[in-house]
C-alpha cells in the first residue's frame, strides 16, 4: 500500500516502516444512521449486527433538524431516540454500548445545527457540511474552521464532501483544516463509504504528523453498510496510519473515557 513515493524507501532503509492498521484493530464505529432519520434499520437491529461483526460499540449519529431532506431529528424525536438508546443499552449489558450522538449540519455561517443546551446532551457530535457546496475556498475553509472551534464538535465528517465519480470535492484548504483540528483536538473522519473515501489518503500522513486522530467510519444507512468500515481500513493503510492514529481502535472503556474527557474540557 505504501508504494507511492511518499518516503517508504527511506523508512525501509531505516527499518522504520509503520505497523499499518488492520481490520482486527477496529473496536467499534461512529457515523451510523437509523430509521430515525434516513437509515433503514432500527437501533437495536444495527447494534445486533455490529455486535455480530465483533464490534463493542457504535456511535449513533442521525441527521440534525435542518436536514429535512434526510429526516433530520427535531428535539421531540431526539428525546424519543435517547429513551430508546437507554433501553437498548440496558438490554445489551456491559459488553456493548451505543453512544448517543448526532451528525449535525455545519450551517453556512459555520455554526452547528442545534443549540448548546442540546449539543451538551450528546456523547459526541459529528459536524458535516451538507449544503452550500459552491462557496469560495476561503469562505468554505473559514466555515469549517469555525465549526472545529465549536467546543461541542468531536469529529469532522466527510471533510471535502466528495462523491467519487459523481461530485467533486468542494473548495477547501485541508491543510488549514487539519492544522485547526490539531489545535482544537477535533478528530477527522475517514469516511469509509465506497462513494466517499474521504479524507483522501494523501492527507492522512500529514494529519498523522500533526497528531490528529482519524476515525474510520462507515457512514452507514443500513446494517450491511457496517462492512464498509473495511474499505476505510484499506485507505488508512495507504495513508501510513497505525492503530494508535485511529480513534476507534480504542476499546470500550477507553472510548468512554475519551468522550468524557472531551465533554469535561468544554
Amino acid at each position: 500500500e505504501l508504494r507511492e513515493d511518499q518516503g517508504e524507501i527511506e523508512a525501509a532503509e531505516l527499518h522504520q516502516l509503520p505497523r499499518l492498521i488492520e481490520n482486527k484493530d477496529i473496536q467499534g464505529v461512529f457515523h451510523v444512521h437509523s430509521f430515525y432519520s434516513d437509515g433503514t434499520n432500527s437501533i437495536k437491529g444495527i447494534a445486533e449486527a455490529a455486535k455480530r461483526m465483533g464490534f463493542f460499540y457504535i456511535g449513533l449519529s442521525d441527521h440534525s433538524q435542518s436536514a429535512r431532506y434526510a429526516g433530520g431529528l427535531t428535539l421531540e424525536k431526539l428525546r424519543q431516540q435517547w429513551e430508546e438508546v437507554k433501553q437498548v443499552n440496558e438490554e445489551k449489558g456491559d459488553g456493548f454500548h451505543i453512544f448517543k450522538g448526532t451528525e449535525t449540519d455545519i450551517l453556512p455561517d459555520g455554526s452547528l445545527d442545534y443549540d448548546e443546551a442540546t449539543l451538551e446532551q450528546f456523547d459526541f457530535v459529528i459536524a458535516s457540511v451538507h449544503s452550500h457546496f459552491n462557496m469560495s475556498l476561503e469562505e468554505m475553509t473559514k466555515r469549517v474552521i469555525k465549526a472545529l472551534r465549536n467546543p461541542y464538535t468531536t469529529i469532522l465528517g466527510h471533510p471535502t464532501g466528495r462523491l467519487l465519480l459523481a461530485r467533486e470535492p468542494y473548495a477547501i484548504d485541508m491543510i488549514r483544516v487539519i492544522d485547526e483540528a490539531a489545535r482544537s483536538g477535533v478528530v477527522i473522519e475517514l469516511n469509509a463509504h465506497p462513494y466517499r473515501l474521504d479524507i483522501d489518503w494523501r492527507l492522512c500522513k500529514y494529519a498523522k504528523e500533526r497528531g490528529v486522530k482519524i476515525a474510520i467510519n462507515p457512514d452507514t444507512h443500513d446494517k450491511e453498510g457496517l462492512k464498509d468500515t473495511y474499505f476505510g481500513v484499506g485507505i488508512a493503510r495507504k495513508g501510513w496510519l497505525e492503530p494508535g492514529d485511529i480513534l476507534n481502535t480504542m476499546n470500550l472503556e477507553e472510548m468512554k473515557a475519551f468522550l468524557r474527557r472531551r465533554k469535561s474540557s468544554k
